[in-house]
């Protein structure tokens, strides 16, 4: 591909990601400094449950957002027991991909809404971090599902191997899936990995988004520049990614 196809294609895909800002509501830290803590619209109230896929050894965001009485459910199919426990905690050794997997222990999201009987829920949150399965599990997600969620904090990993062709596929329909009901409200790099340059095109490998329902209220495009005070370095003894206005017009 040549040089002037490959970074227009990229560009089109970060456009997709161009932050806005919602009219009248402000900016929370939920989650332990450093890695594990995510910036968030303040809208958890009536929240009727949230999603958390990708837990680890850290449970701090899902602590922050009981504590606010919304009831969590937790899935990482790479770990035997949780780090901590909260009455509000809902946790099962699953892990969540694009399609089902028994053998691997792998459901869909759709699934996982349907056994805890949020099919008629319009107000869920969703934090994801599962290292790269992210990409088939947006890819394939319906928009339907996708929409019960009014915000939606997610790490997208690999940003480096958007070169292959294939990958690239995945990356734009999951993207496109994503951004089809919701807008990025705030986006910061993860300094555990690097930075690199494709196209003319600088990037952090991976991306920390959190996105809101287009029908949250009145957006508008974003002039913040990123990070904001409210962000942290992933890794403390490395500088934070500077990324500006994350805008690619």
């Amino acid at each position: 591909m040549a040089q002037d196809q490959f970074a227009g294609r990229i560009l089109s895909l970060l456009r997709l990601l161009r932050p806005h800002r919602l009219q009248g509501t402000r900016k929370v830290r939920l989650g332990r400094h450093f890695d594990g803590g995510y910036v968030m619209l303040d809208l958890l109230e009536g929240t009727e449950a949230a999603y958390s896929l990708g837990i680890n050894d850290d449970v701090s965001w899902d602590m922050d957002v009981a504590a606010r009485g919304v009831p969590v459910f937790m899935y990482d199919h790479t770990i035997e027991r949780l780090p901590a426990e909260h009455p509000l905690f809902n946790w099962k050794r699953i892990g969540v991909g694009g399609r089902s997997d028994p053998e691997k222990r792998i459901e869909t999201l759709t699934e996982l809404i349907h056994e805890n009987g949020h099919d008629d829920a319009t107000n869920l949150v969703l934090k994801c971090d599962i290292e790269g399965a992210e990409w088939d599990m947006y890819g394939e997600t319906s928009n339907q599902v996708l929409r019960k969620f009014k915000q939606i904090v997610t790490e997208v990993h690999e940003l480096d191997k958007i070169g292959d062709d294939q990958f690239a596929e995945r990356v734009r329909r999951a993207l496109t899936n994503l951004t089809a009901m919701h807008r990025v409200v705030h986006v910061h790099g993860n300094n555990h990995g690097n930075w690199f340059v494709y196209g003319g095109v600088p990037l952090p490998v991976t991306l920390e988004l959190t996105l809101v329902r287009i029908d949250a209220g009145p957006l508008e495009v974003s002039d913040e520049t990123f990070p904001t005070p409210l962000d942290m370095p992933n890794h403390p003894g490395r500088t934070d990614f500077h990324l500006g206005r994350f805008a690619f017009d």
